[in-house]
């Protein structure tokens, strides 16, 4: 007769704490009766992926749980508002990360009236206007000599008027 002696051994499976953060933020109108916050969407990403995306509440309360070590960016976005981008969020272990943002920023392309800006180098010629919308042929051939430049189809509330050909920028 034979004894077979069986021995049972037990493993435990202990599942390391994995820590991870998280971004709790409020957006604040920021003197714009027309922004609704069912409308604006919160997207949090990390070099060009998007790793979350969110809907604020009814008073611009939104958050983004368990979230991974490293340094993402935060984008608000509501059509007919340019996105604003919040760069180097930083994560690290069990990080609460609370952000108070007024949207949208302040509009910094505010012009006198009938006055052109200056470059950033003090010069004022060689800026031309900025054109939105389809082009017309006309339009069209005033960009190909460099008497305007042309900026697409979507427009929001704050848009430069202007743009150095010198130094490439917006205005």
């Amino acid at each position: 007769m034979r004894v077979l002696f069986v021995h049972f051994l037990f493993f435990i499976s202990v599942s390391a704490y994995s820590q991870s953060g998280q971004i709790v933020g409020q957006i604040e109108r920021n003197n714009d009766p027309f922004l609704e916050y069912i409308y604006l969407t919160a997207f949090l990403k990390q070099g060009d992926s998007i790793i979350k995306r969110t809907i604020p509440d009814q008073s611009g309360v939104f958050k983004f749980g368990e979230i991974n070590k490293g340094i993402y960016s935060l984008t608000i976005r509501q059509i007919g508002y340019r996105d604003f981008v919040t760069d180097s969020l930083q994560i690290q272990g069990d990080t609460i990360l609370q952000l108070n943002l007024k949207y949208p920023p302040t509009c910094i392309y505010i012009y006198s009236k009938g006055q052109k800006p200056t470059c950033i180098e003090g010069h004022s010629d060689k800026i031309i206007p900025i054109v939105y919308g389809l082009p017309t042929k006309k339009t069209m051939n005033k960009a190909k000599k460099g008497i305007v430049k042309l900026a697409g189809c979507i427009v929001s509330v704050c848009d430069p008027h202007y743009y150095c050909s010198v130094h490439k920028i917006e205005l």
